[in-house]
């Protein structure tokens, strides 16, 4: 689709703002989604919708539609599952209540996190990752952002490889709800909910059918990172469970990590009408 002026308008339903892990304020993002003609942008930081309000007044000023939506943290045996949530109902009790929990859960993992990286020789205190994030909700992210800044790592991917992906010496697991409790907040919420990058997923085959049974109605095809035979393999998974193919670049901001740049995929505007279908949108 392209505007009246000739730019391509796109779809990009995957984005963090300062709230969570990114490192662009709410309005700033959709500033950025507007000089790149993205037409329709999903925010969804991490277990917190704090900076919908502002990205919806900000969509409003400069003719970008907002999706309000979330990224849940979850956990199965093997590893991480994130669910993403669209057209959630973002002031509901029961939604932010949970998410209250779910971000204690993450303050004590970051807290223990520093201290293994303490214990391997890292010189940054619990309080530096306080100060980088500010009111955001903590995440792995940021402390690979300040082992990078510390110059303990050179990159992002780095720190992850070396101290923060699963299995290596920072890394600790968190207890952290089921996906398909996940799921269930989601549709407690309003919302559609999506399967986020599943080629991160282990056993993916065998959970589908438990997702899909809780309520779960999309997957994320169109992701950043991944290639054009991996997305098609991802269509080809979701026709086959009836599911809608979303896809977003989980843009975190500029340099973050490679091929993660905002409306750098081709999501069609189809996506967006049949995700609002499936969570019974009606502007609240």
């Amino acid at each position: 689709m392209r505007a009246a002026s000739g730019r391509r308008q796109s779809v990009d339903l995957h984005t963090h703002t300062t709230a969570s892990d990114g490192q662009l304020r709410p309005a700033e993002l959709v500033a950025l989604a507007a000089q790149r003609g993205v037409a329709v942008l999903g925010v969804t930081d991490h277990d917190t919708t704090a900076g919908l309000e502002e990205a919806i007044n900000a969509g409003q000023r400069m003719a970008v539609e907002i999706v309000p939506g979330i990224e849940l943290s979850t956990a199965v045996d093997a590893g991480e599952v994130h669910i993403l949530g669209y057209f959630i109902d973002y002031h509901s009790q029961p939604l932010q209540e949970a998410l209250l929990a779910f971000q204690a859960r993450r303050l004590d993992r970051a807290r223990a996190m520093v201290s293994r990286l303490r214990a391997l020789g890292i010189g940054i205190t619990f309080d530096d990752v306080l100060g980088l994030a500010g009111e955001g909700t903590i995440s792995r992210a940021h402390l690979a952002r300040l082992l990078t800044a510390r110059g303990y790592t050179s990159s992002v991917d780095e720190a992850f490889a070396r101290y923060l992906a699963r299995g290596k010496p920072a890394y600790i697991a968190y207890d952290r709800p089921t996906p398909v409790e996940a799921v269930q907040v989601v549709r407690g919420a309003g919302g559609a909910a999506v399967l986020a990058h599943p080629y991160s997923v282990s056993g993916l085959e065998s959970l589908l059918p438990h997702l899909i049974a809780a309520g779960l109605v999309g997957i994320e095809v169109w992701y950043a990172e991944y290639t054009v035979e991996q997305r098609q393999a991802l269509a080809e998974l979701a026709d086959a469970h009836r599911l809608i193919p979303t896809g977003g670049s989980d843009y975190h901001g500029e340099g973050f990590r490679e091929g993660r740049e905002l409306g750098s995929v081709d999501v069609p505007m189809e996506t967006v009408a049949r995700l609002r279908r499936a969570a019974g949108w009606a502007g609240r």
